[in-house]
């Protein structure tokens, strides 16, 4: 008891990264309305007043959580891109997020900050703007990217579980010549294809 004792509160017990690898487990278990940070620190075996070094309230938490999520990093984009290969990066990291973290936008609901959001969006128009369209329109061509990548990553994570794509197998007759076109296992194509369309359109809407 004692050297559990001693323990407690000890900085080199945890990390930033440990608590919010801690925090995404228990979102994707129980939800993000059972989250606190009483229950994140016993999980972490630390006392409450060490987790407040790193987080003040549950809504810094899941700022952080949501950062991991969308956050996108175009410093990390190689050298050279054209912007159609930049934006097509920024929405290939965005999901590769998503899938990254499963289950976890889908807890988010309505608790997903903001500024996270308008951040991402703004980071995902910066390639559209250097196309030189208009801020306005490519804020709105970024806003529906960000729809459909995360749409497109949700849909991806959950159809490829067995139960799922076990529906398909026996169609009726007469969607059987649809049913055998479909990605159910393998979405990198369909993926590739979606990119491309939507810039392809994007271009083709200027002047």
């Amino acid at each position: 008891m004692t050297d559990k004792v001693r323990r407690v509160g000890r900085p080199s017990t945890t990390s930033r990264e440990a608590i919010l690898a801690v925090a995404v487990r228990l979102v994707q278990q129980q939800g993000v309305s059972a989250l606190s940070l009483r229950q994140l620190a016993r999980e972490l075996g630390i006392s409450p007043t060490s987790l407040y070094r790193y987080f003040a309230n549950k809504q810094q938490l899941l700022s952080a959580l949501g950062d991991q999520v969308l956050s996108l990093n175009g410093d990390t984009l190689a050298a050279g891109l054209s912007c159609e290969q930049r934006l097509q990066a920024l929405l290939e990291q965005l999901r590769q997020q998503v899938l990254a973290f499963p289950g976890l936008l889908r807890e988010f609901n309505h608790a997903l900050p903001a500024e996270t959001m308008v951040a991402t969006i703004a980071a995902l128009a910066q390639p559209i703007i250097d196309m030189k369209v208009g801020e306005d329109v490519a804020v709105r061509h970024a806003q529906s990217l960000l729809w459909m990548t995360l749409g497109f990553a949700l849909f991806e994570s959950s159809s490829s579980q067995a139960e799922i794509t076990g529906q398909f197998v026996d169609l009726p007759p007469h969607l059987q010549a649809t049913s055998k076109h479909l990605e159910l296992g393998n979405h990198e194509r369909l993926w590739r294809e979606l990119v491309a369309r939507n810039i392809c359109g994007i271009v083709a809407s200027q002047p």
